[in-house]
């Protein structure tokens, strides 16, 4: 049996903010702002060709990392925008998959203190006294047995908002 390796595949994480009212943006008061903050990409390591590979939102080396910050003790809402697949050598690809599980948030920057929910789904997020929260996100990369060997990236948008005014 051969086994191909693949290279190092990785999710770069992007960021975009849509919680400053327009009022807030021409410096009237009244306005609030979020802000967001990639700490750690979500990277699948080396992967086989064939072999499916999961990266729970509780790996602390492997998985997405994101701090979220605004007003304290209020909602937001998250979404993010997932690739179906990540691109590599040649054209080819590996497909992707996020679970309801796959996404947690925590007030505490505890990677064991999670709430979980459904990435694909856009959710509540609370921001803690401090005016925070982290965001975690595991997925599996589902190679086909025919992958190519290289590296393979891909990028995931993160949205926050506040709810409401």
């Amino acid at each position: 049996m051969t086994r191909t390796i693949l290279g190092i595949l990785a999710l770069s994480m992007a960021l975009a903010m849509s919680a400053v009212p327009a009022a807030s943006q021409r410096g009237e008061p009244g306005g609030r702002s979020v802000r967001a903050k990639a700490l750690q990409g979500l990277s699948f390591g080396e992967l086989l060709a064939g072999v499916p590979t999961t990266v729970s939102r509780f790996d602390p080396l492997a998985s997405g990392q994101l701090e979220v910050g605004g007003e304290k003790i209020t909602e937001v809402l998250v979404s993010f925008i997932l690739p179906g697949a990540m691109a590599g050598p040649a054209g080819s690809s590996i497909p992707l998959d996020f679970g309801p599980g796959s996404a947690g948030f925590s007030l505490t920057r505890s990677i064991a203190d999670q709430v979980g929910f459904d990435p694909v789904v856009p959710t509540i997020v609370y921001l803690s006294p401090q005016g925070r929260a982290t965001v975690f996100l595991g997925g599996t990369a589902l190679p086909p047995p025919t992958a190519a060997a290289g590296s393979y990236a891909g990028e995931i948008i993160l949205t926050v908002s506040y709810i409401g005014n």
